[in-house]
């Protein structure tokens, strides 16, 4: 396209310019065919104002009040005005009941024979006697030890703990655990033996040859340690051990949770408790002689 050809720039530049504002006064004076305007007749008073309404609401209001008046004027009337019960319009005071003697007759006899029921039994005696229930419990827990094969072993009752992680069973702590080697002269399951957790489960039960002897092992566990407990019933003697959760849980991944597995790799040293298992620490070395 060729641009316009011009004799003097600036007159052409003052008639565009001049013809440019003539465009935005047309566009601004320009009405539009449809009005968009609110009507006139929103500006009239019945349109505006609900008379009608008002009128309902001024007579709602009148009854309210008119009702209100009337209420209170019978509650004045009534609290001046003396009632019947209240006795100011009585001449004379008369009984106030034919049967009021009688009545206190009946409530007397009553409360007597309450107190007699309640005199006989405070003065029962009890037919069961705790005392000779605790000695035949006594008798029969001997029979039974008499008559078992092996040890007794009852669930004792456990004193609940904040906590419910093991607590460590005495002795010298190591990295794998930590033993006891006093031999105590109690079964499984008898008094000094008891979980050390409320929250403990036992997952094995069974006699195991240890060192060439054979004990009654019992394993527990709160979810995070293991407690092995080691039974000889020739000696009487207990061996005790702690497995924290780190070794706990590479003994449960290594031997696929077999705690029977875990129970054969039990051995003696002296009378402490270890397991023969790979990265598992031992006993410690003896130092050599000079």
């Amino acid at each position: 396209m060729k641009p316009n050809l011009v004799a003097n720039k600036a007159c052409a530049a003052r008639v565009r310019q001049r013809e440019q504002e003539m465009m935005k006064t047309r566009i601004r004076n320009m009405k539009p065919q449809i009005d968009c305007r609110p009507p006139e007749t929103m500006a009239l008073d019945h349109v505006r104002n609900n008379l009608k309404r008002e009128q309902l609401l001024e007579e709602r209001y009148h009854a309210i009040d008119r009702d209100n008046r009337i209420l209170l004027q019978k509650m004045s009337d009534i609290m001046k005005t003396p009632s019947v019960k209240s006795g100011a319009t009585r001449s004379h005071s008369g009984p106030v009941s034919l049967v009021r003697d009688a009545r206190k007759a009946e409530l007397s006899r009553i409360t007597q024979e309450n107190h007699a029921i309640l005199k006989r039994i405070q003065q029962a005696q009890p037919v069961y006697n705790h005392v000779e229930w605790d000695d035949s419990y006594r008798k029969s827990l001997v029979y039974m030890k008499n008559g078992c094969e092996y040890p007794l072993a009852l669930k004792k009752k456990t004193v609940q703990r904040s906590s419910s992680s093991l607590a460590p069973l005495g002795g010298k702590a190591k990295g794998m655990a930590a033993t006891t080697g006093s031999l105590k002269s109690f079964a499984p399951g008898e008094i000094g033996n008891e979980s050390p957790s409320a929250d403990l489960r036992y997952v094995l039960k069974e006699a195991q040859d240890i060192s060439g002897a054979y004990y009654l092992v019992e394993m527990a566990t709160d979810g995070r340690n293991l407690a092995v407990t080691a039974y000889d019933e020739k000696q009487k003697a207990t061996l005790e051990l702690l497995v924290n959760e780190a070794n706990h849980r590479k003994l449960y991944r290594d031997l696929k949770g077999d705690y029977r597995a875990i129970a054969a790799k039990l051995y003696l040293d002296g009378d402490r408790l270890y397991i023969n298992h790979e990265g598992m620490p031992g006993p410690d070395p003896k130092p050599a002689q000079g």
